[in-house]
C-alpha cells in the first residue's frame, strides 16, 4: 500500500512552518535589539516571580538613592549655614573679650550684636529650594522673623514688656542709668532668660518645629536628617545678641553694662559649644547617608547581576539564530512557490 500526499497538503504544511518561523524570528529580532528575553513568563517559568521581586527591590533602592541625593544637598547647606553662624558668633565673642580687657566701645558692641542677631535670623531662614532647612518637619514655613521690624515683632515686644515690667521704664528711657548691676543681673537670669525658654521661643521667635525631619536612607534604616532653629545653642546665641543690642547698653552705668557684657559672653560661649555639637550631629547624618548609598550600590550590583542572568540574552547567539531563521524562511518560501507551480497537466 503506498502513501500519497497532495501538493496542497505539502503547501499548507510549509505555510504553517513559515508562520511559526516568522514568530520565532520576530521574537529573536526583539531580543537582539533589546538584549533581553522577549517573554519573561515563557523563558523563566516559576522564576518569573523572583525576577519581579529583584526588579522591585532594585527600583526601590534607586528611589531611595535619589532621595538621599536631596538629603545630602540639604545637609551640606545646613553645615555651611552652621559654619557661618559659628564664625559670626566667634567674631562677636572676640570683640567682647577685647572690650572687657581694653574698655572697648560699647556702641560698637551694640551695633555688632544687632548685625549678629539679624544675620542669625536670616541664616536660620536658609532654604534648599524645596524647604527651609532649619524648619524641622515644618519646613514649608520660614522659621524666623526679623527682630527689628515694622510693626514691632513679637520677639522685640516681649523684651520691651519684660523690661518695662521689671524696671518701670522702657529701654529708651533716660533713667536706665539708675539701674544697678544687681538689678540687671536679677532681670537677666529671671524674666529676660524666661523669654528664651522653649515655650516662649516658639511663641515669640520661631515657627520651626522642634521635631527634625526624618528620611529612609536605606531599605531598613530611617534617621533624623535635619537640625532645627529651636536648638538650645541657637536660642543662647539669640539671647546673648539681644542683651547686647536691645537693652540700651550705651546708656547704662559702666558696672551694669559690664554685667550684661559678661552674661552675653557666657551665653555666646555656650552657644558656640552647642553649635560645635550641632555640626558634629550633621556630620554624622552626612556620614550615615553616604554609607547607606555605598551599601545600596553594592546591593544594586547584586540585584542587577541576578536580573541580568535571568533576563539578558547572548546577542551573538541571537544574531546567529536570526540569520538561520531568515535563511530557513527564504528557503520555505522558495519551496512553496515551486509546489504551487506543480500541476498534473504538465505530466499528461
Amino acid at each position: 500500500m503506498s502513501s500519497m500526499m497532495s501538493t496542497n497538503a505539502m503547501s499548507s504544511a510549509l505555510t504553517n512552518s513559515i508562520l511559526n518561523m516568522q514568530a520565532q524570528l520576530a521574537r529573536a529580532q526583539k531580543e537582539m535589539s533589546t538584549g533581553n528575553v522577549s517573554d519573561l513568563g515563557d523563558s523563566l517559568g516559576s522564576n518569573v516571580g523572583l525576577d519581579y521581586s529583584y526588579g522591585a527591590t532594585n527600583s526601590m533602592l534607586t528611589a531611595i538613592q535619589s532621595t538621599n541625593n536631596l538629603v545630602s544637598s540639604r545637609l551640606d547647606i545646613t553645615q555651611s549655614a552652621l559654619s557661618n553662624i559659628a564664625s559670626d558668633a566667634s567674631n562677636l565673642r572676640d570683640l567682647l573679650l577685647q572690650a572687657q580687657s581694653n574698655n572697648g566701645s560699647v556702641s560698637t558692641m551694640e551695633t555688632e550684636a544687632q548685625n549678629s542677631l539679624e544675620n542669625l535670623t536670616s541664616t536660620l531662614n536658609t532654604s534648599d529650594g524645596g524647604g527651609f532647612v532649619f524648619g524641622g518637619i515644618n519646613s514649608a514655613t520660614a522659621p524666623m522673623s526679623s527682630y527689628v521690624s515694622t510693626p514691632t515683632s513679637a520677639a522685640q515686644q516681649s523684651v520691651a514688656t519684660a523690661f518695662s515690667t521689671a524696671f518701670g521704664m522702657s529701654q529708651t528711657s533716660g533713667n536706665v542709668s539708675s539701674i544697678s548691676a544687681q538689678q540687671m543681673q536679677t532681670f537677666l537670669t529671671g524674666a529676660f532668660a524666661n523669654l528664651f525658654s522653649s515655650g516662649n521661643w516658639s511663641a515669640n521667635w520661631s515657627q520651626a518645629s522642634s521635631q527634625p525631619t526624618q528620611n529612609q536612607i536605606s531599605l531598613f534604616q530611617t534617621v533624623n536628617t535635619s537640625v532645627t532653629a529651636n536648638d538650645p545653642a541657637l536660642r543662647q546665641l539669640a539671647e546673648g545678641y539681644t542683651m547686647l543690642s536691645d537693652l540700651n547698653l550705651s546708656k547704662l552705668s559702666q558696672s551694669t553694662a559690664s554685667t550684661i557684657i559678661a552674661a552675653a559672653s557666657s551665653l555666646i560661649n555656650q552657644g558656640i559649644s552647642g553649635l560645635t555639637q550641632m555640626q558634629a550631629n550633621v556630620g554624622i547624618m552626612q556620614s550615615d547617608v553616604s554609607n547607606a548609598n555605598q551599601m545600596m550600590s553594592i546591593q544594586q550590583n547584586f540585584f542587577q547581576t541576578q536580573i541580568g542572568s535571568m533576563e539578558n540574552v547572548d546577542q551573538t547567539q541571537t544574531a546567529t539564530q536570526v540569520n538561520s531563521l531568515t535563511t530557513q524562511i527564504e528557503t520555505a518560501y522558495q519551496l512553496t512557490a515551486k509546489l504551487q507551480q506543480l500541476s498534473l497537466a504538465q505530466y499528461l
